[in-house]
């Protein structure tokens, strides 16, 4: 009895698929506590914190510009791991990134899964899978705590529910998308298109299905609407409107900036496959899918042009409108770029592997050569040499800083500019009181005003230089003694803790307190 070709090809695309997984996982977790936590991520750590310690359930009390899901997953990780901040604060970053790590895990397998439904076509599921899981965006976002791999995990996952004829879950996870982040409502349009030309393939465009989704994207939303509605009630301002003020709002940008945010974000584009033959498939690719598209009349057609469309159209909302040109907003562009990557290797394997009697060397060799032209980037972002998402080494030592800060006295007073956010985190419940510092000025008049009243500190990031405190300090008659380096891997000084001394006639070097 023979096997069926499409048999076979589906078992092996299953065992190749989970060799996939399984170097996504050990990928991620060799980068997910590489570095030290961002400020942003430490920022949606503190406000798991207050949801988790029962002070803030509602986060009523800190300014919020985030749709509530992501605090809420980041208490539910807190309270799972259950991390001593005092002894273990490496800990606590990691249930900070632990939503992230699986999301981001989640990611993997879904575009797969959503390139082979849409195109019907294994290989170009596992060339998907297989892009996504190596690509350094994908990967080095996966290890953090910011909101968009789950954003980008639930949008995705939403575009594979509507190919697989399933509405009402694709509205369902639309609404999730953008209850994990406002820009999340990017997906709908293509979620929704999606569901369109689903119904109308399967045999005609029936309401109820449409409904069914339109009503699930409108109940997430609602109930978003409804927590937000709970915290104003009771003085909080809205998210939404925290987050336009604080980006400084929504507008178009002036014609002399096009040039300069073109610039940043194409720089930020090279490390979607993270390499120049890669990249140049990717557009040479996608070009002839357009070309392809034009000319067909097939539902490929239609989906090729679908996704290069909303790729271009998401990138110019994006340059046209003042968003900060940051790179975790183009994470989308991440998964999508592998779904067009995976169609366009699986029509190349299936070209080139058409030779006579060679078929399966040459698909054996494409393969090998897509493989050798994602790890190469992948083995970069894990080496620390792509700056994006995880990969950034600024904030590097903070938990031994923080581990430091637990053992000073109780009531000591710890002077903040740079670090706040950090702080609040990894100090949360701590035994230190928190002052912010607005002006060198300003903290010599709060030391000179309150005296030698007991133990106070302030840590320097190594960017920033004490030469202007200092001279402040020296004026209202005090000095800093440095009493903690903290060293990168590399073996520079990435944070200096220092005590707040008092000089005096009779002891000149004699510390306050």
């Amino acid at each position: 009895m023979t096997r069926a070709p499409g048999a076979s090809l589906w078992r092996s695309a299953l065992f190749f698929g989970v060799l996939v997984y399984l170097a996504a996982w050990a990928l991620r977790l060799a980068v997910v506590t590489d570095h030290s936590l961002h400020p942003d991520e430490t920022l949606y750590g503190y406000w798991g914190s207050l949801i988790l310690s029962g002070r803030d359930p509602w986060l009523v009390t800190t300014p919020v510009y985030k749709p509530p899901l992501l605090p809420y997953l980041t208490a539910g990780s807190l309270a799972w791991l259950g991390c001593d901040r005092a002894a273990q604060p490496a800990c606590a970053g990691l249930a900070v990134r632990m939503p992230g790590l699986a999301a981001g895990m989640l990611t993997v397998g879904v575009t797969g899964q959503f390139a082979r439904r849409l195109y019907r076509d294994c290989r170009a599921g596992l060339a998907a899978a297989l892009v996504v899981a190596l690509s350094p965006f994908a990967l080095l976002f996966s290890a953090t705590g910011f909101t968009d791999p789950l954003m980008v995990a639930a949008g995705i996952a939403g575009c594979w529910a509507a190919a697989a004829g399933r509405p009402g879950w694709a509205g369902l996870l639309a609404g999730l998308a953008a209850a994990f982040k406002q820009s999340g409502v990017a997906w709908a349009p293509l979620i929704g298109l999606l569901v369109l030309v689903t119904e109308v393939r399967r045999g005609g465009l029936r309401l109820l299905p449409v409904a069914r989704g339109v009503l699930g994207f409108l109940a997430v939303l609602g109930l978003v609407v409804l927590w937000d509605q709970v915290r104003v009630v009771q003085g909080a301002q809205g998210f939404w409107q925290t987050g336009v003020l604080g980006y400084g709002g929504l507008r178009t940008i002036w014609p002399g900036e096009w040039s300069a945010r073109l610039w940043a974000w194409g720089e930020w584009l090279r490390y979607l496959p993270g390499s120049l033959p890669l990249d140049l498939l990717l557009v040479g690719g996608a070009a002839l899918l357009v070309v392809r598209g034009l000319r067909r009349r097939d539902w490929r057609a239609l989906y090729d042009l679908a996704l290069v469309l909303f790729c271009l159209l998401y990138l110019g909302v994006h340059w046209l409108w003042a968003f900060p040109t940051w790179d975790r907003y183009l994470l989308p562009l991440a998964l999508l770029a592998g779904v067009l990557l995976g169609r366009i290797a699986s029509r190349l394997v299936r070209r080139v592997s058409a030779v006579p009697r060679r078929g399966l060397w040459v698909e054996v060799g494409c393969w090998a050569l897509l493989v050798i032209g994602l790890a190469v980037p992948a083995a970069r972002a894990v080496g620390g040499a792509v700056p994006v998402g995880a990969g950034l080494a600024a904030y590097d030592g903070m938990e031994r800083l923080a581990g430091f800060l637990w053992q000073l006295p109780e009531g000591a007073v710890l002077y903040h500019h740079w670090l706040g956010w950090q702080y609040s985190f990894y100090l949360f419940d701590g035994p230190l009181y928190l002052a912010y510092w607005p002006t060198p000025a300003w903290l010599a008049q709060d030391v000179r005003v309150f005296g030698p009243a007991g133990p106070r500190y302030i840590a320097f990031p190594a960017w920033e230089s004490p030469a202007r405190v200092e001279r402040e300090l020296a004026a209202v008659g005090y000095r800093l003694e440095l009493v903690l380096t903290v060293e990168g891997r590399e073996g520079k000084p990435r944070f200096r803790l220092f005590r707040l001394c008092q000089m005096t006639n009779v002891q000149p070097d004699a510390c306050a307190g």
